[in-house]
């Protein structure tokens, strides 16, 4: 009978060591909380010769578990192309299929033509973006590359 007590109570000591170590004991390690307003800003857009940027972009956002979602709105977005520049009001929008998982995080601006995936660092979120837009004659559909950087307000 003592044997069978040594082996509990070595298993029991390895579990507890082995959930520790994982961070979260029963209920697994903790998601980064996204609650919250935002400030969103895009840089080094670029493809097809055009440069955009946007700053200014509020995003409020709930989170349940390891999802998110929400709306944003305001900003400016700016190209530069083809000897010329031009901006446009952003306007306002969903933040729709947030997800997280350990301190990455990906989420979609409107639909699956405009994702965004990086890390979360405390109380600030940064990665790589893509977006499918229509600039209009003489550009049409372009897709755009670069990064983005998101702060709680």
């Amino acid at each position: 009978m003592k044997q069978v007590s040594k082996v509990v109570l070595v298993l029991s000591a390895a579990v507890a060591c082995a959930l520790t170590a994982c961070g979260g004991g029963a209920t697994g390690p903790r998601v980064p909380n996204v609650n919250g307003t935002w400030s969103l800003s895009l840089t080094n857009l670029s493809g097809s010769g055009i440069s955009c940027s946007a700053s200014g972009t509020t995003m409020n956002l709930t989170q349940t578990g390891a999802t998110f979602s929400g709306s944003y709105s305001g900003g400016t977005f700016t190209c530069v192309g083809g000897g010329e520049s031009f901006s446009t009001q952003l306007g306002t929008g969903s933040v729709i299929d947030g997800a997280i998982g350990g301190n990455s995080v990906s989420f979609e601006l409107d639909s699956p033509d405009f994702p965004l995936a990086g890390t979360i660092s405390g109380r600030s979120m940064s990665g790589t973006c893509t977006m499918r837009v229509d600039l209009g004659e003489p550009y049409g559909v372009i897709t755009l590359a670069g990064n983005w950087g998101a702060a709680e307000q």
